[in-house]
């Protein structure tokens, strides 16, 4: 006892010291080790991209705030907070925060109070791109109202920056509870459906209201800009009880002389503040108690299925049975292993909404944009290829981390009287059906919507879809085994690979796009249509090839990296 008392004697500033050095010390070490030197070259590459992603929602809300209210519009300053909220709400969906380099659930373990906890908790991960958009923008609208009326600073600031609080607090409180729910299978399948629809929801807006989109629109179009103000002003009288409609409103009441309005306003949105940090306090009060979020934590090791597929990946299985089983299609006969692995994969994908979302996403944006461009457009070369290169491009980067989601399962692989390059294999094959479900989708959805490609458009497309596919696993299979990443579907904010495999699949995608686009425009320049074809088919023939020497050499490189998969997919989360 006398250990635990002159442990809990160590002060709060002792203890963040600590784990700051260790997080510290574990993300300087990370580049030491195997392949550390690539992921540092790929920040170094990719920070500066996202600076310049940056710039334009920044410059856009600073500007547009100093239109606003030089021109006398005030109330304009709500709905640029209000844009701000729900861009910082996307880009925490679509952009995982930095990775942790330790889960911060092992502090528990330790004799940390709950209110250190929970301030550890709140400030882990902090500097996410969301947090980071969402507290430029704001300023950035601060300081465009402040340069329209200087006499306005006093006010806008100090609403800016407790609105980029209030969202920080929200977006962490609601992905600590988001995260709590889709620890069911049943809940990730329903939160994908609900991003799709507000993905979908947002594109659908934007392409009906904004006039870049609707040129030649007429009074249809007037129309709809005018009903969506009246709808905006129809609400206006709820929006304004929300932080955003409260920044927003403190700003109006101060222009107006109306100080102490503007000052209840400011003292609401602290109370909203503080009530997000309770929420989020009590998500963290149940993890710290030693609430499980695992989908199995509540079943009775007895009663567990030893029988189907997706427990044969699980940890603490004697033997992995989908290794053994079958499912063909009738009249069509696959080995036992490829077989069972091809159905894990289908399990696999049905459970995991983030690949779903990469999926079926694109495949609604180009059923919305190709409505628009085909308007344009029609019969245009270009707009199957650039669709389908859109549609593939989301879902490019899951070949780089084909382990991710087996994680503990890795090590039944290695035990199991199977190649691992068959497994490999089977994966690949999942892909190329994905990728070929893609290209049917969207050959539909322009044909319904827009034109139908020329035959040897289509086909063109195709062999550049080939060619790109199977570099791209190629590539991928080596880099999967090299430097794998653990993945959890219950968590929305874990990345789906590390930082250089994600950089080399966009950079590759890039390139294939690049090599794709010029045949086809040698095709077109010396008016022979089938030119392309014939290229790209030779292209993808000598793909084969490669990804056929690749597979061959899986084995020996799996062997050689075989510890570090272990360490890497065995860890925790």
């Amino acid at each position: 006892m006398a250990g635990v008392s002159g442990m809990a004697s160590i002060s709060a500033g002792q203890q963040f010291r600590a784990i700051a050095f260790l997080r510290w010390r574990l993300f300087a070490n990370g580049f030491r080790r195997k392949g550390g030197a690539g992921e540092l070259v790929a920040r170094l590459i990719v920070y500066p991209i996202g600076f310049l992603f940056l710039l334009g929602p920044t410059l856009g809300a600073g500007f547009g705030s100093w239109a606003a209210v030089s021109a006398g519009k005030l109330q304009v300053v709500s709905m640029v907070f209000w844009g701000i909220t729900l861009l910082q709400v996307l880009v925490s969906i679509n952009i995982s925060p930095p990775g942790m380099s330790f889960d911060p659930e092992t502090l528990i373990r330790f004799p940390v109070s709950l209110s250190r906890y929970v301030v550890v908790r709140l400030f882990l991960g902090l500097l996410s791109a969301a947090t980071i958009v969402g507290t430029c923008c704001l300023l950035a609208a601060a300081v465009g109202t402040t340069v329209a009326r200087p006499d306005l600073a006093a006010i806008v600031f100090p609403a800016a920056i407790l609105l980029a609080i209030t969202n920080m607090l929200m977006v962490r409180m609601a992905f600590a509870w988001i995260d709590r729910w889709l620890s069911t299978r049943r809940a990730r399948e329903l939160f994908t459906g609900f991003i799709i629809v507000i993905s979908v929801g947002v594109q659908y807006v934007n392409l009906t209201f904004n006039p870049g989109f609707n040129r030649h629109g007429g009074e249809a179009q007037l129309r709809k800009i005018a009903a969506a103000r009246h709808l905006y002003h129809s609400s206006q009288a709820i929006l304004s009880h929300f932080p955003s409609g409260l920044a927003g409103a403190s700003v109006v009441n101060v222009a107006h002389a109306a100080t102490p309005y503007a000052v209840g306003n400011l003292f609401a949105l602290t109370l909203y503040a503080g009530l997000f940090l309770m929420v989020f306090a009590w998500r963290m009060e149940r993890e710290y108690r030693g609430e499980s979020l695992s989908d199995t934590a509540g079943a009775a090791a007895p009663a567990r299925d030893t029988t189907g597929p997706a427990n044969a990946m699980m940890p603490g299985a004697v033997l992995p049975p989908v290794l053994s089983q079958t499912a063909d299609a009738p009249g069509f006969k696959l080995p036992g292993p490829l077989s069972a692995a091809l159905t894990k994969e289908w399990i696999y994908v049905r459970r995991n909404m983030m690949q779903l979302y990469g999926m079926l996403g694109p495949v609604a944006m180009v059923f919305l944009f190709a409505g628009r461009v085909g308007s344009h457009f029609s019969g245009s070369t270009w707009t199957f290829p650039a669709a389908m290169a859109y549609s593939t491009l989301g879902i490019s980067a899951l070949a780089y981390n084909s382990f991710g989601l087996d994680a503990e399962g890795i090590q039944f692989y290695f035990l199991a009287p199977v190649r691992l390059s068959t497994i490999v294999l089977a994966k690949n094959l999942f892909s190329f059906a994905i990728v070929g479900a893609e290209f049917l989708l969207v050959y539909v959805v322009l044909a319904i919507v827009a034109s139908r490609p020329t035959l040897p458009v289509a086909l063109a497309t195709l062999a550049w879809l080939i060619l790109a596919a199977l570099v791209n696993v190629t590539v991928g299979n080596m880099r999967s085994v090299i430097a794998p990443k653990k993945m959890d579907p219950s968590k929305l904010s874990r990345k789906q690979t590390s930082q250089l495999s994600a950089l080399m699949s966009i950079l590759l995608m890039l390139v294939a796009g690049a090599v794709g686009a010029g045949v086809m425009f040698l095709g077109i320049s010396l008016e022979l249509p089938w030119l392309p074809v014939v290229v790209l088919a030779a292209l993808a023939v000598g793909a084969a090839a490669l990804y056929r020497a690749g597979l061959t050499g899986l084995d020996a490189l799996a062997s050689k990296h075989q510890e570090t998969m272990i360490e890497e997919l065995c860890k925790a989360s």
